[in-house]
């Protein structure tokens, strides 16, 4: 009888005690990808033009085409450029890796199942810009860094849709 106050307590602490919420793993998942994504933004852009580059290869190699790839002085360029740009000079250097990675991954994963080959360079280019991968993935990098960003924005951050607006 003299322990049942303790019984009581303890039984209390586990019934009041919260489990994990979908939240909190949700804020550990998005803190761990910012953590593990590293601060190389000049690199991961050239990466992604790399990747880009190969793609477009396979198109040209697949209708008997040649293409001449990007210079590696223009690749550091246009990495600068874009760096240093409206849309990515207010972000840090690992949310700029993380949206360049997100499409260096899309066109490697484009060239790697064959999509480069068989789309025609129009829809090369548009698959590139509605990819709905690359969107998520770039979501992903606005979450990261605790910024929201809207389903219109998210183009403006990819790579054609840079180079048309010409910033």
């Amino acid at each position: 009888m003299k322990y049942l106050p303790f019984i009581f307590l303890i039984s209390i602490f586990f019934y009041c005690s919260e489990g994990k919420k979908y939240e909190d793993s949700y804020k550990e998942t998005l803190l761990l990808q910012y953590l593990a994504t590293p601060n190389a933004p000049q690199a991961t852009c050239e990466t992604m033009i790399t990747n880009k580059d190969l793609c477009f290869q396979a198109y040209y190699t697949s209708v008997g085409g040649s293409f001449t790839a990007t210079s590696a002085t223009v690749k550091t360029q246009t990495c600068q450029g874009l760096i240093t740009s409206s849309l990515y000079k207010n972000m840090s250097g690992i949310a700029q890796t993380c949206s360049f990675n997100c499409q260096s991954s899309d066109w490697k994963t484009k060239t790697d199942v064959g999509t480069c080959a068989q789309l025609t360079f129009t829809a090369l280019i548009e698959a590139s810009i509605t990819s709905p991968t690359a969107i998520s993935c770039l979501r992903s990098c606005f979450a990261t860094t605790n910024n929201q960003i809207a389903n219109d924005q998210i183009p403006l951050y990819l790579l054609f849709n840079i180079i048309q607006d010409g910033d």
